[in-house]
């Protein structure tokens, strides 16, 4: 729990994050000025490139200094979540030129039925305003503050048997027998496992697909859509609000990882990505 002190800090910091105003809304920004005939006929594959270069994982058992530990931890994972995030907005950018277009070919429409699908939508009708609405609230980032403190406090600042064994970074279930590692604590009658991954990326990608879709986040991405129409900048802090089905701890976890946020001065990546979009 934070202490007086840290939540009169807490409160100035995410007063300051309210403030910004470096982000603006789909739907009142012009579209990304991508010529139309270059999207034409978008390339699923094009946004579906796949990493193929297999993730080493640095030994973080052996750091002794505490400080050079996280600064390892967040230098490994922070390029992934970069990653992913750019492989988002990607698909996003492509989306929102295509909201502009009063007519759409046989593979535009195919593109965002398919993205539709990948991200959990149902019962579509129609491809219109409500749809976009609906496909952009999902297709999203997340920042970057909050996926670093996700995953140190996941996968104990990657060091946990979840982590050394099977990449999961961010602490995943799967419910199929031998998708995963058996937890030893897991009580008797329960068949979930703590899922592995070919490689972090891997891991990274599952966990931001799984906060755009699973109904437990929705209220993290209605917090990130008021955000997008009020032109605010989309935080770590502000995001971790609509946390609380992540973790049994509820309001403590949210705390938690709001505190790791300040505390380990991360706040800094997300308000520079919104300032410097191309960087």
């Amino acid at each position: 729990m934070l202490n007086r002190t840290d939540s009169v800090m807490l409160s100035a910091l995410i007063v300051v994050t309210l403030s910004s105003g470096w982000l603006h809304s789909y739907r009142q920004s012009p579209p990304p000025q991508v010529p139309i005939e270059a999207i034409a006929e978008v390339e699923v594959e094009e946004v579906e490139e796949e990493i193929n270069q297999k993730i080493l994982v640095p030994d973080f058992g052996s750091f002794v200094d505490v400080g050079k530990k996280k600064n390892a931890f967040f230098s490994f994972m922070k390029p992934l979540i970069d990653q992913e995030n750019e492989r988002i907005l990607n698909i996003r950018e492509n989306i929102i030129v295509l909201s502009s277009l009063s007519t759409l070919s046989h593979d535009q429409k195919l593109f965002l039925h398919q993205e539709a699908d990948r991200y959990g939508m149902k019962d579509i009708a129609d491809i219109d305003a409500v749809f976009f609405e609906a496909l952009l609230s999902r297709v999203d980032i997340i920042p970057v503050s909050l996926a670093l403190v996700q995953s140190a406090n996941e996968s104990a600042w990657g060091t946990s048997r979840f982590a050394l064994q099977g990449n999961n970074f961010f602490g995943q279930w799967c419910f199929t027998e031998g998708c995963g590692i058996v937890p030893m604590s897991r009580p008797e009658g329960k068949t979930y496992e703590v899922r592995k991954f070919e490689d972090v990326s891997e891991s990274v990608r599952s966990y931001m697909h799984n906060l755009n879709t699973h109904f437990q986040y929705n209220g993290m991405r209605e917090l990130r859509v008021n955000r997008r129409l009020n032109n605010q900048c989309v935080t770590g802090p502000v995001l971790a609000q609509g946390l609380y089905g992540y973790s049994i701890r509820g309001i403590d976890y949210i705390e938690e990882l709001v505190s790791m946020i300040a505390s380990n001065n991360l706040l800094r990546y997300d308000l520079y990505k919104e300032a410097n979009p191309e960087s």
